[in-house]
C-alpha cells in the first residue's frame, strides 16, 4: 500500500544533512512502502525559541535535502511566529514560493492563540498551503509556548480556509480529537508516542478517515512501528488508503 508521511525531521541537529542519513532515512521509511516524506526541519538543539539565524539555517537544510533528492523529501517552511512577521513572510517567499516547500511548520514558540500568527496564516490562504502545528496534552511541564488541541481549534476556527495539521494524536488523545470535531480544516497526525490500542479507530470514528492523516515523527520514532499502528487498526482497506496516503496527497498536491 501506498504511504506519505506527513511528519518527519532531519536527525542531525544544526548541520546540513549528509547523505549517508538521508540514505537510511530513505531506505527504512521505503521498506514500509513509504515513498515521500514531509520534512519539518532539524530535530535540535536551537530550543523552542530559535533565532532568525537559526531558522534561516533549519531551513536552509530542508532545502538541502529537497534538491538531493526531489522525488522523496518535500519540505514545510519551519517558523517561530514571535520574530517579526516580516522576517516570516520573507521566509516563505524564500523557501514556499521560490523553493517549493510545500506547507509551514509550527512548534512551540508561541501559543496557537497569539494573534502574532495572524499575517503568516493570511499568507498561508492565500498561497493554499497547510499548516502543521505541535499540539500536546500534557499534565506537568506543558511548555510555556506550547499549545493545547483546543488552542489549535482557536486558530481553526479564525482561518477556516486555511489547512492545519495538528500533531500527536497519542499526545492530543480523546479530548484533543473533541476538540478539533467541530473544525473540518483540521486534521490529526497519527505520530506521538507509542501506539495506543483503538486511538486511530476512535479518531477515524469520530472525524472521518479525511480528517486522520500519518505521520511518524522519524526519527524520535521508528517507521515500522507507526506505518503499524494504522496497518493494524481496525479500518477498512478504503479508510486505511485515505490515512495512510490520500490525505497528505490531497492536501500536498502531488501523486
Amino acid at each position: 500500500m501506498r504511504c506519505i508521511d506527513i511528519h518527519t525531521h532531519l536527525g542531525t541537529p544544526g548541520s546540513v544533512p549528509s547523505p549517508g542519513e538521508m540514505a537510511t532515512m530513505m531506505r527504512l521509511a521505503k521498506r514500509q512502502g513509504i515513498e515521500r516524506v514531509v520534512a519539518l526541519g532539524n530535530l535540535g538543539s536551537d530550543g523552542p525559541t530559535p533565532t532568525q539565524d537559526q531558522i534561516r539555517a533549519i531551513n536552509d537544510n530542508t532545502l538541502a535535502a529537497m534538491r538531493a533528492h526531489p522525488a522523496f523529501f518535500a519540505g514545510f517552511c519551519y517558523l517561530n511566529p514571535a520574530h517579526d512577521a516580516a522576517f516570516s513572510l520573507g521566509e516563505i517567499e524564500r523557501c514556499v514560493v521560490r523553493g517549493g516547500m510545500r506547507g509551514l511548520k509550527f512548534w512551540i514558540a508561541v501559543r496557537a492563540t497569539d494573534r502574532c500568527h495572524d499575517p503568516l496564516m493570511d499568507r498561508a490562504r492565500e498561497l493554499g498551503i497547510p499548516i502543521l502545528y505541535h499540539a500536546w496534552y500534557k499534565q506537568t511541564d506543558q511548555g510555556a509556548g506550547e499549545s493545547t488541541p483546543a488552542e489549535i481549534a482557536d486558530l481553526a476556527r479564525r482561518f477556516p480556509q486555511v489547512t492545519i495539521v495538528m500533531a500527536h494524536l497519542t499526545g492530543d488523545g480523546e479530548r484533543g480529537v473533541l476538540d478539533i470535531l467541530e473544525c473540518p480544516n483540521v486534521l490529526i497526525d497519527t505520530s506521538g508516542g507509542q501506539p495506543e490500542s483503538g486511538l486511530v479507530e476512535y479518531a477515524v470514528r469520530r472525524l472521518d478517515a479525511e480528517r486522520v492523516i500519518y505521520g511518524s515523527d522519524w526519527p524520535i520514532r521508528d517507521f515500522a512501528v507507526q506505518v503499524a499502528r494504522v496497518v493494524d487498526a481496525r479500518l477498512t482497506g478504503a479508510q486505511r488508503e485515505q490515512v495512510l496516503f490520500r490525505n497528505a496527497q490531497r492536501i500536498l498536491g502531488s501523486a
